[in-house]
């Protein structure tokens, strides 16, 4: 959590006040023979980030870049390196000063289908949502300013946010499963199975926590809150935390 506290005070502010008003605009769309057990990672800035796993042994890339004008388009630099196991992706913005303060606009949108059984080794941005289903490898996903949404999850799972609140639906927990994480500002809400067990630990400074598994809330005397305790015998591993935010776990 408190490197997204330090991300804010140097990234956010730059960034956070950005609101683009897009005239130029190109976009992309490419497809590569991938590995069902592949590995991905993806850096961005600016824009929102959509991942969906499908039954086929490709990667379907498509992208879309957009700007003020014709040079800051020319600007925003997407290098994708792939290969059939990895495929890294990672935005540059051209800027003239500190952290693209009065450089150029530019923000990035991308929509990736993937095989089921990839991992994401890591997806970051600092100013912009995202969206991952259907993924049943291992997910790890941060963004500064934005929400995350995470569906069908079948493995370990671990996310971050400074601003933005996060759903994580889970289908399957195995005693070996791990979803681990944390918001600074932002709410967390998490779907489980009722048939799976796991041992929970969560805990707030300003904010509401809440289960429905029986788990009892121990509330501070003057501020915060935790969430400790074992469902069916435990299990899976979750451990959530939020500074400014509510915690609420839930049957699917």
């Amino acid at each position: 959590m408190q490197k997204w506290v330090g991300l804010v005070s140097a990234v956010a502010i730059g960034f956070a006040s950005l609101a683009l008003q897009a005239d130029e605009t190109k976009s992309y769309s490419e497809t590569y023979d991938f590995a069902e057990n592949g590995n991905i990672n993806l850096g961005n800035i600016n824009g929102s980030i959509e991942v969906t796993g499908w039954d086929k042994d490709e990667i379907e890339l498509n992208y879309t870049v957009r700007a003020d004008s014709a040079d800051d388009l020319e600007n925003v630099k997407v290098e994708v390196k792939h290969s059939k196991q990895d495929l890294d992706i990672e935005v540059d913005i051209s800027s003239g000063g500190f952290m693209n303060w009065g450089g150029s606009s530019g923000e990035v949108s991308f929509e990736l289908k993937v095989p089921r059984g990839v991992s994401i080794n890591s997806i970051e941005s600092v100013n912009g949502s995202i969206n991952i289903s259907g993924v049943s490898g291992e997910i790890k996903a941060e963004t500064v300013n934005g929400k995350i949404v995470i569906d069908n999850v079948a493995n370990d799972v671990k996310f971050g946010t400074v601003n933005g609140n996060v759903k994580v639906y889970v289908d399957k927990l195995s005693s070996s499963s791990r979803l681990k994480g944390d918001t600074v500002n932002g709410d967390i809400e998490v779907y489980l199975p009722e048939n799976d067990g796991f041992d929970l630990k969560s805990d707030t400074v300003n904010g509401d926590l809440s289960n429905d598994f029986g788990i009892e809330v121990d509330e501070g005397q003057y501020v915060g809150a935790d969430m400790k305790g074992s469902y069916k015998n435990g299990g899976a591993r979750l451990k959530f935390d939020t500074v400014n935010g509510d915690i609420d776990v839930n049957k699917k």
